[in-house]
């Protein structure tokens, strides 16, 4: 287990990741004034860990007690499913409250969202994720800023809000990602007499080229490795492709937008002409190419698929983020050693991105619907509450759900994700983390269409340059329309 400083360290570390990102921070609008407490909860984040735990007093939230209707959630992560259930059931166990959460399925949030809200089991807690979310249900967010819930935000870098003091939403989880990797077979490949490079460790994967050779050069040991192959299968499959289709794209942006100083996230959708389609490509052939699989048949697999395939031992790499942990850990006859996975950056071939790290921000921000009666938004809050600041809900917050939050009553999280571990190793090298810049991508139907003519793609039926006309095509009337809706 993860020793308790950890979670101060990899909230300082996160932190620091994404306010030194883009130019401004992960809101709707610039950030209002933050009160003393913040200012006090960032100076200990950003302190002595063992100081921050002794002076750090854990607010315990009373529940609502006499509340008797049921508290409904809708959740945005299909992968934590289960552990948001088994979650309902500790607070309902602890106060005889009833919690139900629901998930909506991959790609399909915000229509579920719409369906739900103006019915009888409307959500009490829902998820914005970005500026384009939070313009269409903005008059369905309580303001937030009176409640205890907000007071422990160590920055208002988390938080959607309007500049003025009104508190839209509250960020739940801090999450940064790369390229995981099962750290026992690179180290096998690096100890072989028959490998074809001269690069020694994971330290040396700081460029695409690096990356390129040990990767095409593993594949060709696969068999002495034990490996199917080198990376797991791209899930191109619709409703499965979104870590190509948004996660993978936030490195194009990022360069194609001048990088941190200036991106601005408060902002509106930028031009977009995919001028880095190149280094893109790079990445995507690579995995591609070097899979478990044969492109042909990437349409047929889901992210549990290639986590699985990682989870018991079948390749060496996979794309995805710190989140992905629950699902590595509880793949049935899991073989990776939880000490072994660990992550190394992205790399696509673009000059400078030896300095660079993984990708890091917040990306979905809870939210209390205001159109429901007081007494269901108060037990709603207080629920939160409890959830972030009791002894339970904390442990089932670091160590179920595995979420690193923005919350100072979290600073004495126990938590056992071995991604954190390496996440603060590699922002300890001073390496630059890229911000959310996929935040700014226009709209779902944009993603939808980069998706299927990424699938189109791997299969042969469509050539690169013709994928990318069509994206930056779409791109441009995607804009207009999400830019019009936010005047």
């Amino acid at each position: 287990m993860l020793k308790k400083s950890l979670s101060v360290l990899l909230a300082s570390a996160m932190a620091a990741a994404a306010l030194a990102g883009c130019a401004a921070a992960p809101a709707a609008a610039p950030a209002a004034e933050a009160p003393a407490e913040k200012e006090e909860a960032t100076a200990e984040e950003a302190g002595d860990a063992e100081e921050a735990e002794e002076t750090e007093e854990t607010a315990e939230a009373a529940p609502a007690s006499d509340y008797t209707g049921t508290i409904r959630w809708l959740n945005y992560k299909p992968e934590v499913a289960d552990q948001m259930n088994d979650l309902a059931k500790a607070y309902t166990e602890e106060t005889g409250i009833k919690v139900q959460i629901d998930t909506a399925a991959s790609n399909t949030y915000e229509q579920t969202l719409t369906a739900r809200m103006d019915s009888t089991d409307a959500p009490a807690i829902f998820v914005v994720d970005g500026v384009n979310m939070l313009n269409t249900w903005k008059d369905y967010c309580r303001d937030l800023s009176d409640t205890d819930l907000y007071s422990w935000v160590t920055d208002d870098a988390y938080t959607m809000n309007d500049g003025n003091g009104t508190i839209y939403g509250i960020s739940y989880a801090l999450e940064g990602w790369g390229i995981i990797v099962n750290k026992g077979i690179t180290d096998a490949y690096f100890a072989s007499p028959n490998k074809s490079t001269e690069y020694t460790s994971l330290d040396d994967l700081y460029t695409f080229d690096a990356l390129k050779a040990v990767v095409e050069d593993m594949q060709s040991m696969k068999d002495e490795l034990g490996i199917e192959g080198v990376f797991g299968s791209t899930s191109l499959k619709s409703g499965d492709d979104w870590r190509y289709q948004t996660h993978l794209m936030n490195q194009p942006c990022y360069w194609e937008w001048g990088g941190n100083e200036n991106i601005d996230l408060n902002g509106e959708v930028p031009e977009f002409k995919f001028e880095y389609n190149k280094e893109y490509k790079n990445i995507l052939d690579l995995y591609l190419n070097n899979s478990v699989i044969e492109p042909a048949l990437v349409g047929t697999k889901t992210v549990d698929d290639s986590m699985a395939e990682f989870a018991l031992g079948k390749c060496a790499m996979i794309q995805n983020g710190d989140w992905a942990w629950n699902t590595i850990a509880n793949t049935d006859g899991k073989v990776v050693e939880d000490e072994n996975v660990v992550f190394i950056p992205i790399t696509t071939g673009v000059e400078g991105e030896e300095n660079m790290g993984l990708n890091v921000g917040a990306s979905q921000y809870m939210c209390i619907n205001s159109e429901l009666p007081e007494e269901d938004q108060q037990a709603a809050i207080a629920f939160l509450e409890w959830l972030f600041s009791s002894d339970k809900g904390k442990e089932i917050v670091a160590q179920s759900l595995q979420f690193v939050t923005p919350f100072s009553t979290m600073a004495d999280a126990v938590y056992t994700n071995p991604l954190f571990a390496s996440e603060n190793d590699i922002a300890s090298k001073g390496k630059t983390a890229y911000c959310w810049a996929a935040n700014l991508l226009p709209d779902q139907v944009w993603k939808d269409t980069m998706g299927a003519d990424l699938l189109m793609y791997a299969q042969g039926q469509m050539e690169w340059d013709d994928l990318v006309s069509d994206v930056v095509e779409v791109w441009a009337t995607e804009r207009e329309i999400t830019n019009s809706a936010a005047e």
